[in-house]
């Protein structure tokens, strides 16, 4: 058992309580999607710790106020400067505030640092340091070409024949882009309804045009520009996909946040447990390999699964036990998106549509960024890490490899490299993707100074924290 000062009740689990403190996880892994890292401008204050970003304006000096003064005598200079602040100048961009603001926080949040040396994902054993090591390589430690070509080499060994073969392992996929997301997932979808001899039920998504304002109401699309507007990306619908397969006990993340109490939260994981189709839809004639739908269902009903369920908010209710608080998830209309179709006259014409289906999204398929923060352990997970046309991002090498428990855990869709040449190609790749971004590497040097620092202020403190994992690691390794 744990040492007592880690017991729920010591004081020392109230050490931090009632102080501000900040919590931005791993500056290694990738940033918000469109926004900014938190380690914005860290070159420039490594040279000047002085260094702030310009403080943004709520008004902005007209052109004519220089013109003006340009042409002012000395006499005048003073009146003509005054007047000019008081007149009205333009805001800047929002952009601009926000990054502000978010250095002048995030720089005084104060000289203690504490710095995990690793991700504590990785186990003690030798396949779990070499992971470790080869992970190192993406987060500021000293790339080699051997060593490069070593990584290169172990994960060509990892590469999946069958993702059948897996089925019993509930496999699923992470990849670096989205599109060929929702193909995969289908087929991973399917692979699981195989053996459970489960009726897999199918339907397209809707298609209807956006009334703009003031605008008479448009007509419907016809079915030529519902089959153009199928094959747009799904990221153009924020996701929503242009059709769903279904079968009960298929697994999905939510799209939505519409009731967080019952657990429906955005990229919560559910569990289908029932659909209630259409009141015009045909009875299933139990032909053919799955059921397609006429109409989109009136409603999907799921659950949370994995730690998602919300116990404390739904263990009243007297069919948690059975239904683990299930709930519906009815079709809905994603944002617009401007697609292009046929026109009679002009060739072409471009239509404001949305996409309506079942805000149901991939489950078995996720992407890197998907997997930010989350521990993989003994699940069954397959990486594709191979160099796609934009080029290999060094945070995602880094995410995927340090998700992981060991080496040996890693599974890979499909090999890195076939031939000799291929594979000088992928490590000088892979090389090129350890370089750090300028900002964040002085950020990480930063850190480790009021690391340092921070160890050293408190040396005693560290010093018996070390002779309690001393006698926790004794009293496990006895018993």
């Amino acid at each position: 058992p744990p040492p007592s000062h880690l017991g729920p009740t010591h004081s020392s689990t109230r050490v931090l309580s009632g102080r501000a403190a900040a919590g931005i996880g791993d500056l290694l892994q990738h940033p918000q999607p469109g926004g900014s890292p938190p380690y914005r401008f860290a070159a420039d204050v490594e040279r000047n710790p002085n260094f702030t970003p310009s403080a943004p304006n709520t008004r902005r000096r007209p052109a004519s106020a220089d013109e003006d003064e340009g042409r002012s005598d000395e006499h005048n200079s003073d009146r003509d400067t005054a007047a000019t602040m008081r007149r009205p100048r333009r805001p800047v961009p929002q952009t601009h505030a926000r990054l502000h603001d978010g250095f002048q926080l995030y720089r005084q949040l104060g000289d203690v640092v504490f710095m995990l040396q690793k991700q504590q994902r990785q186990d003690n054993s030798p396949s779990g340091q070499q992971l470790t090591q080869f992970a190192t390589m993406f987060g500021g430690g000293e790339p080699t070409e051997a060593r490069m070509a070593a990584l290169i080499d172990a994960l060509n060994q990892r590469v999946i024949t069958d993702l059948s073969d897996l089925t019993d392992l509930e496999p699923r996929v992470v990849l670096q882009r989205n599109e060929p997301r929702h193909v995969l997932n289908t087929r991973l979808l399917m692979l699981q309804a195989r053996p459970k001899g489960a009726r897999l039920v199918s339907w397209n998504a809707d298609h209807v045009p956006v009334r703009q304002h003031g605008t008479a109401q448009q007509p419907l699309l016809s079915h030529v520009e519902k089959a153009v507007a199928m094959r747009v990306k799904d990221a153009a619908f924020d996701h929503t996909t242009a059709d769903t397969w279904y079968y009960e006990g298929a697994r999905y993340t939510l799209l939505d946040t519409v009731a967080a109490d019952a657990g429906a939260c955005h990229n919560n994981e559910v569990e289908a447990c029932g659909l209630l189709t259409d009141s015009r839809e045909p009875p299933d004639d139990g032909h053919g390999p799955y059921w397609r739908l006429h109409y989109l269902p009136a409603a999907v009903m799921v659950r949370p699964i994995k730690g998602h369920a919300p116990n404390t908010v739904l263990a009243d209710l007297a069919d948690f036990a059975s239904k683990g608080g299930a709930f519906t998830v009815v079709p809905r209309p994603s944002p617009a998106a401007n697609v292009t179709v046929p026109a009679v006259n002009t060739g072409t014409a471009t239509k404001n549509v949305r996409r309506v289906n079942v805000p149901l999204g991939d489950y078995y398929a996720v992407t890197d960024y998907f997997v930010q923060g989350r521990s993989f352990k003994e699940e069954c997970w397959v990486a594709d890490l191979s160099v796609p046309p934009g080029g290999l991002k060094r945070a995602t090498v880094y995410v995927l490899l340090t998700r992981y428990k060991t080496l040996n855990h890693i599974r890979l869709l499909r090999p890195l490299s076939t031939t000799p040449d291929e594979r000088r190609r992928v490590v000088q790749q892979f090389l090129a993707a350890t370089k750090l971004d300028p900002d964040l590497a002085a950020e990480l040097r930063l850190l480790d100074r009021r690391a340092t620092a921070t160890r050293d202020r408190y040396a005693p403190e560290y010093e018996h924290a070390r002779h309690l994992e001393e006698r926790w690691t004794t009293a496990a390794t006895t018993t």
